[in-house]
């Protein structure tokens, strides 16, 4: 594994008295230069652009998984569904492109790793069935306007947009993942904070994702925090829930109780590998070998053969996410069983209601 980890370095750095006096540093550094950078497109020195059509923004204030994957895609099917004709937009984090270059995916185009990346690949790979494009380009507005002129979407969702400041948004919804509360947590690099918990008040809605995985009270405590924070918001719960297998190399679906008891290995390289190797235990799936990558990693053919051989004949079980990354080849290193873990997002209580009110309803005000 030869990927940099900041996190391996941000461990190290809080051994010592020094390391930890930099860390705070350089969060305070960040968070000063976060706020600065708000003000300035607050007063106007910098343009806000804004989009023909209503743009809808899921984001967080922290790095790492919180669902917004599934969310996004959940209400991108759901408007499809209803008449609209929405598009994802995403920035593309490792892609080989150059980062303001717009990679389009929709129908009769060219899937390319190297130019869309992975979370672009595994969105659209989702999205396809409903005709919803998935645009790629760290300039959200060049990306918007393609959508909107030439694909004739009426709708955009921006994926992890609610630091890019940018682009003008309609509605903003932000994920917290109830297992990793911000409470505990500090700005980056100190922490995995985007910024400080105070940016909750622009937010129109905070989902609590993962609630499934912790107690109420912890649940009632989060959300005393976030409306504290954010009074106008509205607060829904969710909580992910195991949908099926799907083996990669036929496309079939394979019944979640096919690994019940059993012994199997799982691979990841995602931003909450915890979540994602606790829902499996819960399945009553015995892992006995894990492997975890950083996220957005890109596997190689060797460590794929090294997972090959250590597995030992065990099922191996990965993300969507994981296997856009896996490179071609796969099948024939990986014999004996692959299978992705396929996760939808179930809310609770009329939190779907709550949430696609606020989509569907936005920019019509």
């Amino acid at each position: 594994m030869n990927d940099f980890s900041p996190e391996l370095l941000r461990d190290r750095l809080r051994h010592g008295a020094p390391g930890r006096l930099l860390l705070r540093i350089l969060s305070a550094a960040y968070s000063a230069a976060i706020a600065a950078r708000k003000a300035l497109y607050d007063c106007g020195a910098l343009r806000r652009r804004r989009l023909p059509v209503p743009v809808v923004c899921f984001g967080n204030i922290s790095a790492g998984g919180t669902g917004k994957t599934s969310t996004v895609v959940t209400a991108a099917l759901e408007l499809a569904r209803s008449g609209r004709k929405p598009a994802v937009l995403l920035r593309g984090y490792k892609r080989r492109a150059a980062s303001s270059a717009v990679t389009v995916l929709t129908k009769g185009r060219p899937l390319s790793l190297e130019e869309a990346g992975d979370e672009a690949i595994m969105l659209y790979r989702m999205l396809e069935p409903a005709g919803v494009p998935v645009l790629v380009s760290a300039d959200r507005f060049a990306s918007g306007t393609i959508a909107a002129a030439e694909l004739g979407c009426d709708i955009i969702l921006l994926d992890d947009g609610f630091q890019h400041f940018p682009l003008h948004r309609d509605v903003d919804i932000v994920l917290v993942n109830a297992t990793a509360p911000f409470s505990c947590d500090a700005v980056l690099p100190s922490g995995n904070l985007r910024e400080p918990p105070a940016g909750l008040s622009r937010a129109n809605a905070v989902i609590i994702t993962h609630c499934e995985q912790v107690a109420q009270n912890a649940i009632d405590s989060l959300r005393a925090e976030i409306k504290e924070l954010a009074p106008r918001a509205e607060i829904i719960e969710s909580m992910h829930s195991p949908e099926t297998f799907i083996d990669p190399a036929t496309a079939e679906q394979v019944d979640l109780n096919a690994l019940k008891g059993r012994q199997a290995a799982a691979l990841s390289g995602i931003g909450d590998p915890s979540s994602f190797e606790s829902v499996l235990k819960k399945m009553k799936i015995e892992l006995k070998q894990i492997w975890r990558y950083p996220d957005h990693h890109v596997f190689t053919a060797d460590e794929l053969s090294a997972a090959q051989q250590a597995r030992a004949g065990l099922p191996l079980i990965t993300t969507y996410k994981d296997f856009a990354r896996f490179p071609e080849g796969w099948q024939v290193i990986l014999s004996g069983g692959v299978l992705i873990l396929s996760v939808k997002i179930v809310f609770l209580c009329n939190g779907w209601k709550t949430l696609m009110r606020l989509v569907d309803g936005a920019g019509k005000d």
